[in-house]
C-alpha cells in the first residue's frame, strides 16, 4: 500500500509552507512564507521569518502587521504573531483571500526603535472546479475495484 503514496503526495514543505520571498530590509532579513502556491481564494497561512542581517539570529519580540490590497480595491490588514504560529521562529497569520487576483503584499516589522517595510506582488489564482480540487479521492475507490478485479482474475488463471 505504501508503493501509492508518492504519486499523491505533491511537494515537501518546511514548518513555515513555501517561501514566497525574502528579502533585506535593514536591519532585517524577512522571509514570507504561504501553506501553497498557487494561492486561491480562501483561507491561507501566512508566516514570516524575521532575522538580524548581522548574525542571521531569528528575532522573537518584533511586531509585524501585514496590509494586502487587491487591485480593485480591497484591502486585508492582519497582526502576525508568535502565538499563532507551531513554529515558535515564525509569526503567524491567518488569512482570507475573497478574490482571485493582483494582490500587492505590505510587510510591516517593528523591533524597538528599527522599522523595516517589505514589498512583493501577489497572484491569486481562480479557485479550483470542485472535481479537480478532490481527485485524488475520487480515484481512490475506482483504482481498488479495479486491482481487486485483477487480483481475482489472476488467480482463477493460476488454478485452471
Amino acid at each position: 500500500m505504501l508503493l501509492f503514496l508518492p504519486p499523491l503526495i505533491s511537494t515537501a514543505r518546511a514548518d513555515g509552507g513555501v517561501v514566497l520571498c525574502r528579502r533585506t530590509a535593514t536591519p532585517f532579513n524577512i522571509t514570507v512564507f504561504f501553506t501553497e502556491l498557487p494561492l486561491r481564494p480562501g483561507p491561507a497561512d501566512l508566516s514570516v521569518l524575521v532575522e538580524g542581517t548581522h548574525d542571521h539570529s531569528p528575532i522573537l519580540d518584533a511586531q509585524l502587521l501585514i496590509e494586502l490590497k487587491h487591485e480593485g480595491g480591497t484591502i486585508i490588514r492582519a497582526e502576525a504573531t508568535r502565538s499563532q504560529a507551531r513554529n515558535k521562529l515564525l509569526y503567524c497569520s491567518a488569512i482570507n483571500f475573497p478574490l482571485a487576483g493582483r494582490w500587492k503584499m505590505r510587510v510591516h516589522v517593528r523591533h524597538g526603535n528599527n522599522a523595516a517595510e517589505v514589498l512583493n506582488d501577489l497572484v491569486v489564482a481562480e479557485p479550483r472546479p470542485l472535481l479537480l480540487s478532490y481527485w485524488k479521492l475520487t480515484a481512490a475507490p475506482p483504482v481498488i475495484f479495479i486491482l481487486f478485479i485483477i487480483n481475482q482474475w489472476l488467480r482463477r488463471k493460476s488454478f485452471s
